[in-house]
């Protein structure tokens, strides 16, 4: 009889263990799944956006020694996501032609390339209304030319302007009345390639900004300097597509940006990537 209880309380005993295993093992797929969903939802919070840049126009977006993008125009909008963690930007390497293609196709949500408002866009694009910085451009030639100091000595020679700027509207503009007319050579190649058309005489000169002349200079060794006043002096922005979603990114890149400048992390990005504070107007 004795025999019998004991196999009747061990039973019980086991039947016990198997229940609260089955529950602790419930227990735990439920807390997996809801880990996952968590995740899930915390993906679904972040949302990232494309961003076109050049990757070639050292020192606001270029290649380092390692092969990672970096320049002024990326690492504020590395600043921007820091701050906002909501934000992901992901970059992709292209021209600034290609970039409002993208921004028209949907490939693309903001272009991050030393953007200067451009009225002509403003159909199709919206622009970021808190400036990145105020651009000083010049005139890039070979380190052994005397003879070009201003546009008006660019007359009846040859100069490589890409179609997206703004100093080449400036030019064409100029060309309306200059006799004998600047031969304009148009390429989408960057400015590192640019002064090389320069360095290597196919070119006499090349608007650029003095801080691309300088690095280039500098860094690469290129045999230009920058002559002359500045050409131009015009604030730079991001650029992106003009529908409610990219208004509401852009009142939050401005909100941020007007932090940065607060704070005094904007001029400190300047002085890294640029060599002094071109936040605030040029003369």
């Amino acid at each position: 009889m004795k025999s019998v209880i004991n196999t009747k309380k061990y039973r019980s005993l086991f039947l016990t263990s198997i229940l609260i295993l089955g529950l602790a093992l419930s227990s735990g797929c439920g807390l997996s799944e809801n880990s996952k969903q968590a995740a899930k939802q915390e993906d679904k919070a972040v949302k990232v956006y494309q961003v076109a840049t050049r990757g070639t126009f050292r020192p606001f977006t270029y290649m380092d020694e390692k092969d990672h993008l970096t320049g002024y125009d990326i690492e504020i909008l590395r600043e921007i996501e820091k701050r906002n963690p909501d934000i992901k930007f992901a970059f992709k390497t292209m021209s600034v032609d290609a970039g409002f293609l993208g921004l028209e196709a949907g490939q693309v949500d903001i272009i991050a390339n030393q953007i200067v408002e451009n009225p002509k866009r403003a159909d199709k694009s919206i622009f970021t209304k808190e400036v990145n910085n105020y651009t000083s451009r010049k005139l890039a030639v070979k380190g052994d030319r005397e003879d070009i100091q201003s546009i008006a000595d660019l007359r009846g020679k040859k100069v490589a302007v890409t179609s997206s700027s703004e100093v080449t509207r400036q030019l064409q503009a100029y060309n309306e009345t200059a006799e004998p007319k600047i031969e304009l050579v148009y390429t989408d190649k960057g400015t590192t390639e640019t002064m090389n058309l320069v360095v290597t005489g196919r070119v006499d000169a090349t608007p650029a900004y003095e801080v691309a002349i300088n690095e280039a200079k500098k860094t690469l060794g290129l045999d230009v300097k920058a002559v002359g006043a500045s050409i131009a002096s015009d604030p730079t922005c991001f650029a992106l597509r003009k529908d409610a979603e990219s208004q509401q990114l852009a009142d939050k890149i401005d909100a941020t940006l007007k932090e940065m400048r607060a704070d005094g992390t904007l001029k400190k990005l300047s002085e890294q990537f640029l060599g002094k504070d071109y936040t605030v107007p040029q003369t």
